[in-house]
C-alpha cells in the first residue's frame, strides 16, 4: 500500500489535532489492526499527537481547568478550549529540545519544572504579542460584555495567568492543606503567595486565587481560602474593598440564580424537578453554611441583605414543598368513609384506589426529594418541619397499611391482589421517607398475609411488590 499524500497527511493531521482525547485512544487502538503504510503513517500521527498532549498538559497543568467550564456553573474565568491547543503549538516552536524533559517526568520538581516555566513564559509572551494567531475569531472578548464579578477571558488575562504558572505549580500541590485546617506557617505560606503574585502584577493576586478556583469542585470551600489570605480578610468590611471580594460576589450570584431555579423547578408546567431542586437548595446551603463559618458578615450590608433574603426564600419554598409532599401522599393512598352502623362512619383506606400511575409516581418523587432534603433543611431552619412531616407521614403510612391487612385478613376486600399492591406502595412510601423499621413492619406482615392465603389455596397472580425486603 503506498504511503499518505501530502494533502492526505494534513487532513489527517487536523483530524488528529482536533479529536477529543478519548477518541484519540481509541483511534490509537483501532488504526493498528488496518494493517500496511497509510495505517502505520496514520498511527505515527495519532502516537506524536498523544506524547505532544502529555506534554501540553504536564507543562501546562496549573492552568488547563481554566479551559473547561465549572460542574456547578458557578461564574468563574473560563477561557476557550480552542486557545489552549493553539497556544501550545506557538509555544513549543523552537522549543524541541526542552520538550524531552517533559517525558517521564517525576513527581517532585526538577529539570522538567524549569521547562515547563520555559514553555509557560513562551505562551505568555505569544498571547502578548500575537494574540490574534492563537484567539479564535468568533470568540474575541467584548469590552462592553461581561460581569462585574468575572473578568473578561482576553489573551491579555490568560497571559497574566501564564506569567503565574511557576507560583501556581507549588501553590496546586499544597491547595489541600489550605482548605483543611493549616497551621500558623502553611498560612504564611499562602499569605506570601498572594505578596508574590502581587509583585508580578496588580491582579496577580486575584488570578491565583482564580488558578486555584479552578482546582476546586465545591465552590464554597473556596471561601476559606478567601478569607485566609491576610490576617482580616475573614471581616466583610475588609474583603468586600479588596479584590478577592470578587469570589464572594460569585458565589452570591449563583446563590440567587440557584434560588430562582429552584422556584422554576418546583412549579413548572411540565410537572416538578425533584432532582434539580434539591441539588439547587444543597449547593446553596453549602455556600450559606460556609459563609456563616468563614466570614464576619453585617446582617445590613450588600452581602448579609442577599444571604437573609436567599435563606427567606428557600425556606418558604420548602417549607411549600413539604406541604405539597403530605397532600400528595393522602392523595396517593386515600381514605374513605365508612358506614360502621347507622350514621355512624369512620375513616378507613380506601383499598380500591389505582395502584400505579402518576399520583403515586408523584408522591414518591415527593418524598425522595424530601429526604434528600435533610442537610439542607437545618441551614434554612426547616429541619422541624421536615421531622415533623416524616413522623405525621409514618404514623399515617403505617396506619393505612396496617388497617388494609386487617380487612384482607378479615375476608372483607373485594381483590386482595389490588390491596396488596397498595399496602406495597405504602412500604416503598415509609422507606423513602426513610421509616426504615416501619417499612419492613409492613413488609412483614404482608408477606405473612400472601403465605397465608397461599396455604389456603387462593391464588395471588402478579407479583403485589409489597413483600421484598427494604433497600
Amino acid at each position: 500500500m503506498s504511503s499518505l499524500s501530502v494533502a492526505h497527511r494534513a487532513a489527517l493531521q487536523a483530524v488528529v489535532q482536533a479529536a477529543p482525547d478519548a477518541v484519540l485512544t481509541q483511534l490509537r487502538a483501532a488504526v493498528p489492526s488496518l494493517g500496511g503504510d497509510k495505517a502505520a503513517e496514520l498511527t505515527a500521527m495519532i502516537v506524536q499527537e498523544a506524547r505532544d498532549r502529555a506534554r501540553r498538559d504536564l507543562a501546562f497543568a496549573p492552568l488547563l481547568p481554566l479551559f473547561q467550564p465549572r460542574a456547578d456553573r458557578t461564574p468563574a474565568l473560563i477561557f476557550p478550549p480552542a486557545v489552549l491547543a493553539r497556544v501550545w503549538r506557538e509555544a513549543r516552536t523552537g522549543e524541541e529540545a526542552f520538550l524531552r524533559l517533559l517525558d517521564g517526568a517525576g513527581v517532585g520538581e526538577g529539570e522538567w519544572t524549569l521547562a515547563a516555566d520555559r514553555l509557560c513564559a513562551r505562551a505568555a509572551a505569544v498571547l502578548r504579542d500575537r494574540p490574534r494567531d492563537v484567539w479564535p475569531d468568533d470568540q474575541w472578548p467584548d469590552p462592553t460584555a461581561g460581569q462585574a464579578e468575572t473578568p473578561a477571558a482576553s489573551p491579555a488575562e490568560l497571559a497574566g495567568c501564564f506569567d503565574l504558572a511557576p507560583l501556581a505549580r507549588t501553590a496546586v500541590a499544597r491547595l489541600s492543606v489550605w482548605l483543611e485546617r493549616p497551621d500558623d506557617n502553611q498560612l504564611a505560606g499562602l499569605r506570601l503567595l498572594i505578596q508574590d503574585c502581587l509583585a508580578i502584577s496588580p491582579e496577580g493576586g486575584r488570578r491565583m486565587i482564580d488558578i486555584l478556583f479552578a482546582h476546586v469542585a465545591d465552590a464554597e470551600r473556596m471561601l476559606r481560602i478567601v478569607t485566609r489570605t491576610s490576617r482580616l480578610a475573614d471581616t466583610e468590611a475588609i474583603l468586600s474593598h479588596s479584590e478577592m471580594g470578587v469570589f464572594v460576589e460569585r458565589l452570591l450570584t449563583s446563590v440567587q440564580s440557584r434560588v430562582k431555579r429552584i422556584a422554576a423547578c418546583l412549579s413548572p408546567r411540565d410537572g416538578p424537578d425533584m432532582a434539580q431542586a434539591v441539588e439547587d437548595a444543597t449547593w446553596c446551603a453549602g455556600v450559606l453554611a460556609e459563609m456563616d463559618m468563614t466570614l464576619m458578615v453585617r446582617p445590613d450590608s450588600p452581602w448579609g441583605k442577599t444571604a437573609r433574603m436567599a435563606r427567606v426564600q428557600v425556606a418558604g419554598q420548602l417549607s411549600g414543598l413539604m406541604k405539597s409532599t403530605s397532600a400528595a401522599v393522602h392523595a396517593a393512598l386515600p381514605m374513605k368513609r365508612q358506614v360502621l352502623t347507622g350514621r355512624m362512619t369512620r375513616l378507613c383506606p380506601w383499598l380500591e384506589a389505582p395502584a400505579k400511575g402518576e399520583p403515586i409516581e408523584a408522591a414518591a418523587a415527593l418524598l425522595g426529594a424530601v429526604s434528600g432534603l435533610r442537610g439542607a433543611a437545618n441551614t434554612f431552619g426547616c429541619e422541624a418541619d421536615r421531622m415533623a412531616l416524616k413522623t405525621e407521614l409514618t404514623d399515617y403510612l403505617s396506619t393505612w397499611a396496617n388497617e388494609a391487612l386487617d380487612s384482607i385478613a378479615d375476608g372483607d376486600v373485594a381483590d386482595p391482589d389490588q390491596a396488596l399492591r397498595l399496602v406495597g406502595t405504602a412500604a416503598r412510601f415509609l422507606t423513602l421517607v426513610e421509616a426504615l423499621e416501619a417499612a419492613r413492619a409492613v413488609r412483614r406482615r404482608a408477606a405473612a398475609a400472601e403465605a397465608a392465603r397461599a396455604t389456603t389455596g387462593v391464588t395471588t397472580g402478579a407479583t403485589t411488590g409489597a413483600s421484598p425486603g427494604v433497600v
